[in-house]
């Protein structure tokens, strides 16, 4: 693609909403929307505000139109409204789940099925981070339309330095074709044209860039300063070597996974290098208390920075697992010279190839002492889970990050459910479309039978879920069974 051709992509893809909603026909012509009163109901709004009894929300059509006590009701509002009783019900903004992979390896049913059990257990909205765009664009079509009975879908486009594109999940994603040289994955080191690399990941109909692995300091400020030049928000891991958690914050990105990775600020600059040489691999101990570690939370509570916590991953999987998975133990080509006896001496550690470079150690009080370190500095913590859970469970994994957020980190239920959806819309820079129960906003609302404020578990008396208007009654809810398929972390 020549250069003279990227101003012209990145027109043709600010103007296509444009050209959508040309496409619908003038306002004029639109039929007037309908009007529904969810009549009594106590409302927390998703801001932080404390609770409000005897409440009604007016909704017209895929929007909140009034929230307002019900003695304000005007005949104006009510006359030709559909009125539901909703006294004695708990109301509170959709539920966002921030991390989630729908799409590793292409798989409409088993996408489906995950998408299907949010969406009654009241997430209205999921945020993907990295898998096949061809299946993603497929699924956030039909639910925006409606088609099949999900949340709202946004995903990532996915860029990593050259060596993380021997990972399986990039081959599965990029079936048939070359992972790192697909547009929703892309390899980037300083010497790419990071306009024409942003541009094409926008013309995937990416909602973020995710950044990855093996990728320094000065690259990602420079990927993310030209996203923000092109509208598009950046999200990173929080250690993405050789740029490391205090780098990473410093860019400016729109959120941050993983809060374990905080811990990388602490690593001693002698132990990183070495990883960064290829003398050592895997995980190391720091000192998690390190200045560092509050110098990273310090500047994400000044940029903004959501923090995607995802402690759910780090007790159902454990990060010691997890570097068994992550690392290839192969012997390089001298270790086994070495093992045959060719070359006598003393053995080596293990070298990771795919993500060279040492990593903080961080169990499950770790990541828990993080995320509260966090909070209590400010820090926007939003509910992503990274996994979900079995096939047989009734309830989706959010409901286990909630209640770690509440039981473990000690955060208030009020506090809780505005991770669980206002700061969810600000990672995906949605805050003034979803996350909160206002005028003006998606009618995008959960309705509970019991009081959310009590603890994580009334999250699960859920009667009805409303998307963008249309309502989704939990009675409604079958569980499926997924078509069999490996899973898509």
């Amino acid at each position: 693609m020549t250069g003279r051709l990227i101003p012209i992509l990145i027109a043709m893809t600010l103007a296509l909403p444009a050209t959508l909603e040309a496409q619908a026909g003038p306002p004029g012509q639109a039929a007037a929307p309908p009007r529904t009163i969810f009549d009594g109901a106590t409302v927390i709004d998703g801001t932080g505000a404390p609770a409000r009894t005897g409440m009604a929300i007016v909704v017209e059509g895929e929007g909140i139109a009034a929230v307002v006590p019900v003695a304000d009701l005007t005949q104006e509002m009510r006359e030709g409204a559909e009125v539901i009783d909703a006294s004695g019900w708990f109301a509170i903004p959709g539920l966002v789940e921030s991390h989630t992979h729908v799409a590793t390896m292409a798989n409409r049913a088993r996408a489906e099925f995950i998408l299907n059990r949010q969406l009654y257990a009241g997430i209205t909205t999921a945020r993907d981070m990295a898998g096949d765009v061809r299946s993603l664009m497929d699924l956030q079509r039909a639910s925006l339309v409606k088609e099949i009975d999900a949340p709202d879908l946004y995903f990532s486009a996915l860029m990593a330095g050259p060596v993380f594109f021997t990972d399986p999940r990039t081959v599965s994603s990029a079936a048939g074709e070359t992972p790192g040289e697909v547009s929703w994955m892309q390899a980037v080191t300083e010497e790419t044209d990071l306009a024409q690399a942003v541009a094409l990941a926008r013309g995937t109909w990416a909602t973020g860039i995710k950044t990855y692995a093996a990728i320094d300091g000065e690259l990602l400020a420079a990927i993310t300063a030209e996203a923000g030049r092109q509208g598009i928000p950046v999200w990173s891991h929080t250690h993405v070597g050789p740029a490391r958690a205090l780098e990473v914050a410093g860019t400016g990105v729109r959120s941050m996974s993983h809060v374990c990775s905080v811990g990388s600020a602490a690593i001693p600059d002698d132990v990183f290098r070495e990883g960064q040489e290829g003398r050592r691999t895997g995980f190391v101990d720091v000192d998690l208390d390190h200045p560092a570690v509050d110098s990273v939370f310090a500047l994400m509570k000044r940029n903004g920075t959501v923090l995607d916590a995802t402690i759910r991953v780090v007790v159902q999987v454990g990060l010691r697992r997890m570097a068994a998975i992550d690392t290839v133990n192969a012997a390089r080509p001298d270790e086994a010279a070495d093992s045959a006896g060719a070359r006598p001496g003393p053995r080596r550690p293990p070298i990771d190839r795919r993500r060279r470079g040492v990593r903080a150690g961080c169990e499950t009080a770790d990541a828990i002492a993080l995320t509260r370190r966090a909070w209590e500095a400010g820090v926007m913590v939003a509910t992503g889970t990274d996994g979900m859970t079995p096939p047989a469970s009734d309830f989706p994994a959010l409901f286990d990050e909630i209640r770690h957020l509440h039981d473990d980190v000690g955060m208030p239920m009020l506090d809780v459910l505005k991770a669980a959806s206002h700061h969810g819309a600000v990672a995906l820079g949605l805050e003034d479309s979803i996350g909160t129960i206002e005028p003006g906003m998606h009618a995008d609302i959960v309705f509970l039978r019991e009081d959310p404020l009590a603890g994580p578990e009334s999250l699960r008396s859920v009667e009805l879920t409303v998307k963008r208007g249309t309502p989704y009654y939990r009675r409604d809810f079958v569980l499926g069974a997924p078509r069999a398929g490996p899973p898509g972390r």
